[in-house]
This record gives C-alpha cells, structure tokens and sequence, in this order.
C-alpha cells in the first residue's frame, strides 16, 4: 500500500478515491463506498480498498456537515467539494457505521494498521467518529 502518514487520506487509494470523486461529481459515490463497507452483509471480510474508500467518503460526509479533518493537497478538492452538499449529510449515520466496521474485526485495513503496532491509525479513524457524531 502506498501510504505515507496514517490519516485518512494518507494514502494512494484514499487520495485516488477523492480525486475521481472530484471529477465526476456525483454524490451516489459517496453513499456507494459507505455502503459496500457496511452492506447487507456486515460479517465479510472488508478488503482494503473498500475500506479506504469507506473511511474517505466518511470524511467527505464530515465535510459537508462543516465538521472536515485539516486540509492537505490529498484532500483538500474532495473536502471543498463537499461542502454545502445537504444530500450528503444525511448520509452521517451511515457514514458511522462505515468507520465503525473499518475498525472491526475482518477488516483488512484495521490488520494492515495493527501490523506495526502504530495507534496513529486508530487516532485518526477515532477522531473521524467523533467529527461525525
């Protein structure tokens, strides 16, 4: 994975995920990446893209609901974009559920972070929840 700092956006997926987000425009994005990670099957195993994206569009929802993490050049258009968008606030309690299962059992991101042991990860994806709530 190319990652290089343990935010959320810290990451190549992450970083393309809101760059094609930005492009194209569409909300239905945002509810679509919550949802894969959540589906009506929340016993899968969550693979690391979805739950990158997940984490991503959970942002995107904080954004909109004036609540955005600090800007940076990886997120900086996608969090702009968002804001205003009351279609996507509403998407708020979905958007918990999402990060909430990123950081549950069989999810291969919340592996990948536990690897090398470093709570910066869990920090960020915690503040995430809190911003939401």
């Amino acid at each position: 994975m190319g990652t290089w700092d343990a935010t959320v956006f810290g990451n190549d997926a992450a970083a393309d995920w809101a760059a094609g987000l930005v492009d194209a425009g569409d909300e239905q994005l945002v509810r679509d990446a919550l949802e894969r990670a959540v589906g009506p099957d929340c016993v899968h195993y969550l693979e690391y893209s979805e739950g990158v994206e997940a984490l991503a569009a959970a942002e995107v929802v904080a954004a909109a609901a004036g609540r955005a993490t600090a800007s940076n050049p990886y997120n900086e258009k996608a969090l702009g974009w968002a804001v205003g968008r009351s279609g996507l606030v509403e998407l708020i309690p979905l958007a918990v559920r999402a990060a909430e299962r990123v950081i549950a059992e069989n999810s291969e991101l919340r592996e990948l972070w536990a690897e090398p042991d470093d709570p910066a990860w869990a920090a960020a994806v915690q503040d995430l929840l809190g911003r939401l709530r």
